[in-house]
């Protein structure tokens, strides 16, 4: 696998920031594969990719905040979310000043672990139901998928399980 062009990425989300700026949260701005070939996925950001895609939770690859790319984000919303593989987040203070700098930029982190974004089982490129039910969590309580609404009973969401409480 390729090393990423950030520099390259970085222009393109600049070049359709306008259009991200005047869509709804919950819609794409532009065509949501139109960074292929741009962005190298890892497997499991690819595995967790297809999910979110499944789901129709509306992010951005490889999104640009601040100093820093987060693996999936909604600048509508800012939101992103994380994949913490092994091979690149040994180092979890330097993970978590990361995070801490781009949640002062007022963004909200969710961080799955490379077991969550492509858990194995029977279908081994698909994550795990709870990763699924965490995922839809998200989405309904920062309304960045359509159709997707969080519970309007009392309930709240789990983000960390994705279970109503």
């Amino acid at each position: 696998m390729s090393l990423p062009n950030f520099t390259a990425i970085k222009a393109h989300y600049q070049s359709i920031s306008e259009h991200i700026d005047a869509s709804a949260r919950d819609r794409f701005a532009v065509d949501p594969y139109a960074w292929e070939g741009l962005v190298c996925l890892t497997p499991i950001e690819r595995a967790l990719w297809n999910d979110i895609r499944d789901i129709g939770i509306v992010m951005y690859p490889q999104y640009p905040v601040g100093r820093f790319f987060t693996d999936f984000a909604n600048p509508k919303a800012k939101v992103a979310i994380e994949c913490d593989g092994a091979a690149f987040h040994q180092d979890k203070q330097a993970d978590r000043a990361r995070q801490n700098e781009i949640e002062v930029l007022g963004w909200t982190v969710y961080r799955f672990t490379g077991r969550q974004c492509k858990e194995l089982g029977e279908d081994e490129d698909r994550p795990d139901a709870s990763t699924r039910q965490r995922l839809l969590a998200i989405a309904a309580v920062h309304r960045i998928a359509p159709g997707v609404r969080a519970a309007t009973d009392g309930q709240q969401i789990d983000l960390m399980t994705g279970e109503l409480t």
